[in-house]
């Protein structure tokens, strides 16, 4: 490689020269050096086929459960609002969340004056409980949320064989239908007179868990019987409430739980809820829409971009398994660890990690009721994307970008003359970017290292 005017000239050397072998090394540390540099070696392309369709996207969203209360008791109205408008905001920096996921409280006043529950004991029924979830409710319903998701982590402990919505313990036989109309009543009551839409709610949070939290154990015969009166009870309302079980801990736990359900309480139930803690599994839903409606990182929170990444590809990859959603756990809490998608901190302070902005990046223009369709990403594998239309037809992309270069490609199949698009990254949070043209179908971008973006359709 010779210099010549300050441009650089490459001589084509013929196999058999024996430069060859100096030259080859010299061109693999070149295009180290590019690669080191963050510059674009290559060229990828994303092909939008809108006409094969998967599944409809029911949301993405968070638990609210207690830590709503130091949300509510500990901060002031201005802070509160500020964090309101970035889990639910639809504009400047707002993640768009869509789908509230709450618990149905289990223990009595004495027991936790925060997760009260409306029935302490038969036929007495408290609909003063619950204030802190409904008002964050009220908050996110204030701010566009129209949909949310509800379950009981344990039934009241008046119902259970250990007495405690504490410690596993099992809801008791005599006690299968009380529970069915239990939350056939909270259901009804939350949606009509708190006017909190609830559209679907799960017979139990991770069946198969004993904690010392609210926890109650079902074996998989007991299940059977009690998903399908719930689902009897609820459906009775004739308010399109979706019913939905296992809900177990991991994927496989779910499936185990799945496999056995009778045929008759498969049919009554409308979806399989699951929790993705653990390794990946392939659930066999047994014809069910599946949503996955809790993990996070148990461990010491990471706030960065590379956390971030960590997810934006877990949900990507369970669209990609035709899920119909996919719902972080706690949406703020005061922890040091990951569990939460903003962190409250002392003196009215508060934090947000990444991979609230990386849900955003979904969560924002893949709205309910958008259909996914095919990109395929084709030129790398650093590129990961999802595609989904809405019903006027109009496309939203989201790409992943796990490599650390950026990566120039030509995205194939757009309708309209130009792309809007938002990113995160390192530096970069659910930031605008300047339009890019569309010409005759196609349009060539620069997808940054280590990044997420969304790339919206113009007229």
């Amino acid at each position: 490689m010779n210099t010549d005017s300050g441009r650089c000239r490459v001589r084509f050397l013929r196999a058999g020269n024996p430069a060859l072998s100096f030259a080859i090394p010299v061109l693999a540390a070149f295009a180290g050096f590019l690669s080191s540099a963050g510059i674009a070696l290559g060229a990828a392309s994303v092909t939008l086929t809108r006409s094969t369709t998967y599944q409809t996207f029911w949301g993405f969203g968070a638990s609210a459960n207690d830590p709503v209360a130091t949300l509510y008791n500990d901060y002031n109205a201005t802070t509160r609002a500020a964090i309101l408008d970035k889990l639910f905001g639809t504009t400047s920096g707002g993640a768009g969340l869509s789908i509230v996921r709450l618990e149905i409280n289990p223990f009595t006043e004495a027991e936790d004056p925060v997760q009260t529950t409306c029935l302490p004991a038969d036929g007495v029924w408290d609909w003063e409980t619950d204030e802190y979830q409904r008002w964050f409710a009220e908050e996110a319903i204030a701010r566009g949320v129209t949909q949310f998701y509800a379950v009981p982590w344990s039934p009241p402990g008046w119902m259970k064989t250990n007495g405690s919505p504490a410690n596993g313990g099992y809801l008791a036989e005599e006690n299968y239908d009380k529970f069915a109309d239990y939350i056939k009543t909270w259901v009804d009551h939350y949606r009509n007179v708190f006017g909190i839409p609830v559209k679907w709610v799960s017979v139990q949070n991770e069946p198969n868990t004993n904690a010392t939290w609210a926890s109650c154990l079902y074996t998989t015969t007991a299940l059977d019987i009690v998903a399908a009166r719930v689902a009897d009870a609820v459906h009775d309302l004739d308010q399109g409430v979706l019913v939905g079980a296992p809900e177990g801990s991991g994927r496989y736990v779910t499936h185990q739980y799945v496999t056995p359900l009778s045929a008759t309480t498969i049919e009554k139930l409308d979806f399989v809820p699951t929790h993705s803690y653990g390794s990946d599994f392939n659930i066999n839903a047994r014809g069910k829409p599946v949503i996955n409606t809790e993990v996070c990182e148990t461990g010491a929170n990471d706030p960065s971009m590379t956390d971030g990444l960590r997810w934006a590809n877990m949900i990507a990859a369970s669209l990609k398994k035709n899920e119909r959603g996919w719902l972080h756990w706690w949406a703020v809490a005061r922890t040091s660890s990951g569990q939460s998608l903003i962190n409250l901190e002392a003196d009215d302070a508060w934090s947000v990690n990444k991979r609230l902005y990386v849900l955003g990046q979904y969560a924002r223009w893949l709205r309910p009721g958008d259909t996914r369709f095919l990109a395929a990403v084709s030129g790398t594998a650093d590129l990961v994307a999802v595609a989904g239309k809405n019903g006027a037809g109009q496309a939203a992309l989201v790409v992943i970008n796990n490599g650390s270069n950026e990566i120039s490609t030509t995205i194939t199949g757009v309708i309209g003359t130009e792309l809007s698009a938002w990113r995160t990254s390192d530096t970069e949070d659910l930031a605008a970017l300047a339009t890019i043209p569309v010409v005759s179908g196609k349009a060539t971008v620069m997808i940054p290292a280590a990044s997420v973006t969304t790339f919206i359709e113009n007229e």
